[in-house]
């Protein structure tokens, strides 16, 4: 379009420059221009070239600027889950286009973990970290099968490893936190709690993983604290209401003790009745 109105604006300029010299020529259509009108003239259209390049590569950014971004979704978090079956199934069809012997040990590992055969499935995520020990999965894998054998030293190991190799799944450090735990590491095992919820701050669980960790280590203030985020997270969560409920009577906040007590009452936790009626007799909360 650029092109057209550009060769469009030079006719008319130099339509306009013959007029101007015909009138000062008495109107003879033949009049030549003096050597100092040629030269302005060549000026004037040089200019208009130039400017008319401007325009165009102007333009061409101003469409390149304009393109439409591509917009990848974000995907939905998968939440680890205390089964580890629940975890290492999502690796089920675990797919490697650059080493399929790698993608082949995966999915027996994960086969295997299922039928619980755990010795062949250790066997297989072992090999496929020995065909590629630039692939976080055999690692990350490994170390689930240790964590569900109970052997929480190695396991740590494995999950350290995957982490270390770039895993952008924040799972990692949720199940490394609990192997710590499981081995009465609090202060690691609160760590890699927190490592989770700082990229995955919307599963309710960890926030209960982090108050019981406080609790054991009997910082009353942060266990309720993070009892409170986990109730946040999710209403329905009766057992966080309960252990609120019990530090809440150990720093003598009997009302609010009761009150959530109660709470885990109303929404089915029966362990709470004993509680309530002992803790919480002739009180009007």
């Amino acid at each position: 379009m650029l092109y057209i109105l550009g060769a469009i604006a030079l006719v008319l300029i130099i339509t306009a420059i013959i007029v101007v010299f015909v009138k000062k020529g008495n109107k003879e259509f033949g009049t030549k221009l003096t050597l100092k009108e040629r030269v302005e003239l060549e000026k004037m259209l040089e200019k208009k070239a130039k400017e008319q390049a401007e325009a165009e590569e102007e333009e061409r950014k101003e469409k390149e600027e304009k393109k439409p971004e591509v917009i990848v979704p974000k995907s939905k978090p998968v939440f680890p889950s205390k089964d580890i079956k629940i975890e290492i199934s999502r690796f089920a069809t675990h797919i490697d286009m650059n080493n399929f012997k790698v993608q082949h040990s995966i999915r027996n590992g994960v086969e295997n973990f299922l039928s619980l055969d755990y010795k062949v499935a250790l066997e297989e995520f072992s090999l496929a970290t020995e065909l590629n020990p630039q692939d976080f999965i055999g690692f990350y894998c490994r170390g689930l099968t240790k964590l569900k054998l109970k052997n929480f030293e190695s396991a740590i190991s494995d999950f350290t490893e995957s982490i270390n190799l770039k895993m952008k799944d924040p799972n990692a450090y949720y199940y490394r936190a609990l192997a710590y735990f499981y081995i009465r590491d609090i202060d690691h095992a609160i760590l890699n709690f927190k490592s989770y919820v700082s990229a995955e701050s919307n599963y309710a669980e960890a926030y209960f993983d982090l108050a019981t960790c406080y609790k054991q280590l009997e910082k009353v203030d942060e266990a309720i604290k993070y009892f409170s985020l986990a109730i946040e997270k999710n209403p329905k969560d009766e057992l966080s209401y309960f252990e609120r409920g019990l530090l809440k009577h150990k720093i003598n906040d009997k009302v609010g003790g009761c009150a959530d007590l109660k709470k885990a009452l109303e929404m089915g936790y029966l362990e709470a009745y004993d509680y309530v009626s002992e803790l919480c007799k002739d009180k009007k909360q």
